[in-house]
């Protein structure tokens, strides 16, 4: 499958969102089954399951990918309706119907940057034409979903933003105030009152370091048949 991926970890304060949300949706649309499915090619994950009586998958279950029904919806992109597979020539060979799941409707979860995340889905053990109440009830599910993502990219981008503050103010060490100097030999006394080298004693507090020459001033007075190239 041909799909961009995106590796962002979830907090688990949304993943309880979540969980809220499939229960709210098997409860509401009185089907077994409500998944938030996370692809990670080449396998897909249950991100979030409905805690629902006959609901067979699991939090974190993972399978491979093979045709199955939110497959589809993450490869195409769009909404899917399965109302009974096996009497349905495309779907009669769905995974799915070894776990008794013979309808299916989901929808695409999105990154704000368009990145494909996963599916949110019902899914029933029985025919289900999925009427007009389950469109509304899944796709505002859907939109909250993807809201909370957009929440998750923009932390993510914060942080990272932070992190690569906090690395470059790790290499801009400043020296402030006034400065005890020596006039003669410009040894600098530092908070001790130890008097330290001017080179010694900003070496230690910022990440410069020194090499020596000589000046061609210095050059002239050292060596008076110096002459400059």
């Amino acid at each position: 499958m041909d799909v961009l991926i995106r590796k962002t970890d979830i907090p688990d304060d949304i993943l309880t969102k979540w969980q809220n949300i499939v229960n709210i949706l098997a409860r509401v649309l009185q089907v077994p089954t409500a998944v938030i499915t996370r692809i990670d090619p080449p396998l897909i994950e249950v991100c979030r399951a409905s805690i629902t009586e006959g609901n067979p998958y699991k939090n974190g279950e993972k399978v491979e990918l093979a045709r199955h029904y939110c497959e589809s919806v993450i490869l195409h992109r769009r909404r899917l309706m399965v109302q009974h597979s096996p009497s349905d020539p495309e779907w009669s060979s769905a995974p799915e119907i070894e776990y008794g799941m013979v309808s299916y409707m989901g929808y695409p979860l999105h990154w704000p940057t368009g990145e494909i995340f996963g599916t949110i889905c019902v899914q029933d053990c029985r025919e289900n034409s999925f009427g007009e109440k389950y469109e509304v009830v899944l796709s505002e599910f859907r939109d909250i979903v993807e809201t909370h993502l957009a929440m998750v990219d923009m932390i993510s981008t914060l942080q990272k933003k932070n992190d690569e503050l906090t690395e470059a103010l790790k290499e801009v060490k400043t020296l402030r105030g006034m400065l005890p100097i020596c006039s003669n030999c410009k040894k600098i006394r530092d908070d001790n009152g130890y008097w330290q080298r001017l080179e010694s004693y900003i070496a230690s507090r910022s990440d410069a370091t020194f090499t020596h020459g000589i000046c061609p001033d210095c050059a002239k007075e050292l060596y008076p048949g110096y002459r400059k190239n």
